[in-house]
């Protein structure tokens, strides 16, 4: 009985934190070489009737003694959306219909070079500790737009949603890694709470 009340107090926590929540957190999911790991977080935003901007925070915690660069990530968008690259001018390239088996096909992403699979220096990039925000223009029509939030840049209905590119690790290995949903700080703040609340009322 006392598990049942934690679990309820912790969904009813996530439930009143979930509208204050500023952006859609992620972290590393299934790993195609089981070497990189990641955090970010994407967030939209409106800037007019017709047009938005979009925000993605990529954050590399790979284990240092392996290195490892983020060189590329990839998403799906719901339909009616497009999108252009706008800054940041670290040698980002905008990709579009990328091919990111084994976890299937993308809408946009963004890349060191002009591919997914990438080239060049992965030294360009993001690196084991560090973190990047993509910016991306968001063009739609007003309908589609007002309807846009920041889960609608993570559309999993055909698959997975978000990956993620690492190249460079010190054993000369890549790896490609699948971002899911985590709760935000906010939410897990108020998790925590709910749980201690409960267990409270328990005593």
């Amino acid at each position: 009985m006392l598990i049942n009340r934690i679990i309820a107090a912790a969904a009813c926590g996530a439930a009143i934190a979930s509208p204050a929540s500023a952006a859609l957190y992620l972290s590393a999911g299934a790993s195609e070489a089981g070497l990189g790991l990641f955090e970010g977080s994407i967030a939209f935003s409106a800037t007019g009737e017709t047009t938005g901007s979009l925000s993605v925070t990529l954050t590399n915690t790979s284990p240092a003694a392996n290195g490892g660069w983020i060189t590329a990530f990839a998403f799906n968008v719901v339909d009616g959306v497009t999108l252009s690259l706008a800054g940041p001018d670290v040698g980002w390239n905008l990709l579009t219909n990328v091919s990111g088996n084994p976890y299937g096909d993308f809408d946009y992403g963004a890349s060191i070079s002009s591919s997914w699979q990438g080239g060049g220096s992965p030294s360009q990039v993001v690196a084991v500790g560090s973190s990047l925000t993509t910016v991306f223009a968001v063009a739609a029509s007003a309908s589609v737009l007002a309807s846009l939030t920041d889960a609608s840049f993570f559309d999993g209905s055909a698959g997975a949603a978000f990956v993620v590119r690492f190249r460079g690790f010190e054993d000369g290995n890549s790896d490609k890694v699948v971002g899911v949903p985590v709760p935000g700080p906010g939410a897990l703040a108020l998790l925590g709470l709910a749980g201690l609340g409960a267990c409270r009322r328990r005593r």
